[in-house]
């Protein structure tokens, strides 16, 4: 599967991307969502993994992008946003995001992800699953 990766955290989006690419994935990513509207111009992706909370372009302005010219991408908006902000994700699925993601996650929770979106198998959202 082709996937756009867009965060501005630098070691999140370069595990995430490893993470994708040893389970299969082609991968390319952005580091804002005006470099994530670029890479969506030139390069034709299945589904775009996008944080919520950027500077210049945030996560929602991708996705309405997205919906505008590729209806049928498979969409997740993920965001490590606490208190009130965390509330914005669950808003997510109402823009037309396929499914959101909690920071923080384990690897095989947006793996299980992508591969429910592909198989119409999933849930619409995952946290962090750690028991204290």
């Amino acid at each position: 599967m082709k996937i756009s990766l867009v965060d501005d955290d630098d070691g999140l989006r370069d595990a995430l991307q490893e993470v994708l690419q040893r389970a299969g994935h082609e991968v390319r990513a952005a580091s804002n969502g005006i470099k994530a509207a670029q890479l969506l111009r030139e390069w034709s992706a299945d589904l775009v993994v996008c944080d919520m909370l950027m500077p210049d372009s945030e996560g929602f302005e991708v996705l309405r992008s997205v919906r505008r010219n590729t209806p049928d991408m498979k969409f997740i908006m993920m965001s490590g946003a606490s208190g009130e902000l965390s509330q914005f994700l669950n808003q997510a699925p109402l823009l037309g995001a396929d499914a959101i993601l909690q920071k923080p996650f384990a690897p095989n929770d947006l793996l299980e992800m992508i591969d429910g979106l592909v198989t119409g198998k999933t849930a619409s959202s995952a946290s962090n699953k750690t028991s204290e």
